[in-house]
């Protein structure tokens, strides 16, 4: 497939400036309307619109942020206020996430197609409704509703990254990604200590306050996007709005949740410790979602070329496909380190849930506000991606290796836990600037959706992966480690369970017989070794990953050509200003935007 260029005007219809947009070289739009002939070198002046849109953007993506860490650092005390099992516990986190994986790049595609306003909109509006049905409920199935609305909302998060870059010159895409991911990262504090504190101080309704926090977020953003977001028309198209549905790429929509709603459940599943993966409940969902997953890929590849992996994204040489990859490599390893770790901290070096373990898991949030400043400006400068890209998984390997050796010192974990902050920082700022600059212009919002899905999903099964290696190494060897330390102490093995319940929970201590410090002791101390060995292993199998992933990124081609004064997708133009009696909503009118849904 040829490169796309940006060599002529196209004028459909109306013979006019504002209906003119760049195609490539099979004559397909590859710009949004109205964008064309803008002076590569010529400084723009940035209105105030355009920062308050790029403002609740990064307010959009600290929600996002804060919606993925304080369910799940509050689980416990939401099961533990209102009732609940660990299976429910899992589904708290679990049914927030499965759905945004599957919304993203529908809603993605459709806005860069049809216009982002409505799409945005309306997905802040779920988010609020998704938030008061999590703070009002008063049984677990009702936080998991609302977890599930509120992931049916957060496919948005690929679009807030598009918009924060689209609206702003290319030239500041790197610093644009920084701001936007520095402010995400402050809400691990607001998440992890904040509602730490809230869930401490009334352990009853407490947990109440995650939700009423995110309600807040949802409103702001919500009436923020109503007020000052309206972008012109990004394509033209003539028909209603039943001829804009039928054009959907609504086989490839099928496929794509019949394959990962299914593969994610059953990952799901398979992490709950009552099921594990020698239930059919896990392997069967997984083994379906995989089927339809080749499927649909297939489907994208050779059953179209304008569905939702529309094949103008591959045209600009090796660096998107290469960037999903790496995208997938790093979710892998994010979520290994926010869930191994997070684990350890929690069971292995200190109390669960206490201050003292919330603290230690805000190093790999908080470097990003030293290291991406000063990385997004060595960018902007040089205009080179590959070398801090490389050094980022570098930084992840050296991570890795740190916390498999730290064994059961939890300040040796705590400093490599800032080591994979800085690891952290680079890969999610440039890679999806890389992806950004690599993809045409038009589909900049499917392009961040696909990587924001893309790198959940690999997130998902390497979590799985490492959960699995975990339970190898630990489920039958734990046991067997505590009957080994204490039986020679005169510990009856047949009161094993409680005693391993005693050491997980710290409860049920009266039903032991005979129990006594020095038991206890030998018990801790042989399960504790255990563990930290079979986290050992784990982190050592995601180090390959993160060597060939620093390798990869050595092989992109810098897209130097593109780091320029345009604006992708300007939020006022004299240009579109003039279309508006020819407009409809963020659309303007000819049949040509069919083709490209």
């Amino acid at each position: 497939m040829s490169k796309p260029t940006i060599e002529h005007l196209e004028n459909p219809e109306i013979r006019a400036v504002h209906d003119s947009y760049a195609v490539d070289k099979n004559d397909e739009q590859i710009t949004v309307l109205g964008t064309f002939g803008q002076d590569p070198d010529e400084k723009k002046i940035i209105s105030w619109r355009t920062i308050i849109v790029f403002a609740l953007c990064a307010l959009a993506q600290m929600q996002n942020t804060y919606l993925g860490i304080a369910p799940a650092a509050n689980a416990y005390a939401i099961t533990g206020a209102i009732g609940g099992t660990s299976g429910q516990r899992i589904w708290i986190v679990q049914a927030q996430g499965v759905p945004s994986i599957v919304t993203g790049p529908i809603m993605a595609i459709v806005s860069d197609v049809y216009g982002r306003r409505w799409v945005v909109i309306l997905a802040w509006l779920l988010f609020c409704v998704s938030a008061i049905v999590s703070m009002t409920a008063n049984d677990v199935n009702g936080v998991i509703a609302g977890q599930a609305l509120a992931g049916v909302s957060a496919g948005i998060s690929g679009i807030m990254y598009a918009v924060a870059s689209e609206v702003l010159p290319s030239v500041y895409r790197a610093y644009a990604q920084t701001i936007v991911n520095v402010v995400s990262s402050s809400a691990a504090v607001i998440a992890l200590i904040g509602m730490g504190r809230a869930t401490a101080a009334d352990p009853v309704n407490g947990w109440r306050w995650v939700f009423r926090t995110l309600l807040i977020f949802d409103a702001i953003c919500l009436l923020g996007f109503v007020f000052f977001y309206h972008p012109p028309p990004r394509t033209v198209s003539h028909g209603t709005l039943w001829f804009k549905i039928k054009s959907l790429d609504w086989i490839g929509y099928f496929l794509l949740i019949a394959g990962l709603v299914p593969l994610l459940m059953g990952f799901a599943w398979s992490s709950d410790s009552n099921i594990g993966w020698h239930d059919p409940h896990s392997y069967v969902p997984v083994a379906i979602g995989f089927a339809f997953l080749i499927v649909c890929l297939l489907y994208e590849w050779k059953g179209t070329t304008r569905g939702f992996l529309d094949h103008r994204l591959f045209q600009n040489g090796r660096n998107f496909p290469l960037s999903m990859f790496l995208i997938a490599v790093e979710g892998s390893l994010f979520y290994l380190i926010n869930n191994i770790y997070s684990s350890e901290m929690n069971g292995l070096w200190a109390m669960p849930g206490t201050m003292d373990a919330n603290a230690r898991l805000l190093p790999f949030f908080l470097v990003i506000f030293v290291v991406a400043p000063i990385m997004s400006y060595y960018v902007t400068r040089t205009k080179d991606l590959k070398g801090p890209l490389t050094a980022g998984f570098l930084c992840f390997a050296v991570a890795i290796i740190g916390f498999a050796m730290s064994g059961t010192n939890k300040n040796m974990a705590t400093a490599f836990n800032a080591v994979g902050g800085i690891g952290f920082s680079a890969p999610l700022i440039l890679l999806v600037t890389l992806v950004q600059l690599s993809a045409p212009p038009l589909f900049i919002g499917i392009a961040s959706a696909l990587t924001i899905s893309v790198r959940t999903l690999g997130g998902v099964v390497g979590y799985a992966i490492a959960a699995a290696i975990y339970a190898s190494k630990t489920n039958d060897q734990i046991p067997a480690a505590i009957i080994k330390a204490t039986v020679p102490l005169g510990f009856n093995p047949q009161y094993l369970g409680q005693l391993i319940g005693f050491l997980m929970s710290g409860q049920g201590l009266d039903a032991i017989p005979g129990i006594n410090g020095q038991i206890i002791g030998a018990a801790s101390a042989a399960m504790k070794a255990t563990q930290a060995h079979g986290y050992k292993i784990t982190w050592f199998a995601f180090l390959p990953g993160a060597v060939l992933a620093a390798i990869g990124c050595a092989c992109f081609e810098n897209p130097k050509d593109r780091i320029n004064w345009i604006v992708d997708a300007p939020l006022k133009t004299e240009e579109v200003k003039a279309q508006a009696t020819t407009a409809d909503g963020d659309s303007a009118h000819d049949d040509k935007a069919a083709d490209l849904a």
